[in-house]
């Protein structure tokens, strides 16, 4: 199936979500551990049969593609946790991008108009 990626995803994240590997989803689509994922791109999730990952080394997540200490022992509710943070400060940011966004297209607009004016005044 196709997915589009999101705002935060990663291959981990991804693959959790879809109970495939990260190695599976990296072979279906040609990436490499260092390939970016970025949001609006379409990759492809073969599904069926996969099991969900869990950590490196396992389930075909390749060893040393995340940092060390990322899995510590028990340390899934840390993750989640971790991961929640980062996803809520995502969307923080995300808020604070639409917003100057917006303020540049009213100064814009702004200038546009002061420039109709002054052309007018110029008699152009």
């Amino acid at each position: 199936m196709n997915y589009v990626v999101q705002s935060g995803d990663t291959l981990y994240s991804i693959a959790s979500r879809f109970g495939v590997t990260v190695q599976a989803i990296m072979q279906a689509n040609g990436l490499t551990a260092s390939s970016p994922l970025y949001a609006g791109q379409t990759i492809y999730i073969p599904t069926g049969g996969g099991q969900p990952v869990q950590g490196p080394g396992q389930a075909g997540i390749p060893p040393g593609l995340f940092p060390p200490g990322l899995f510590p022992p028990g340390g899934d509710r840390r993750l989640e946790q971790r991961v929640a943070r980062l996803e809520a400060e995502t969307d923080r940011l995300q808020q604070r991008l639409r917003r100057t966004d917006n303020e540049v297209d009213r100064l814009r607009q702004r200038v546009d108009r002061l420039e109709d004016r002054v052309r007018r005044l110029e008699g152009r």
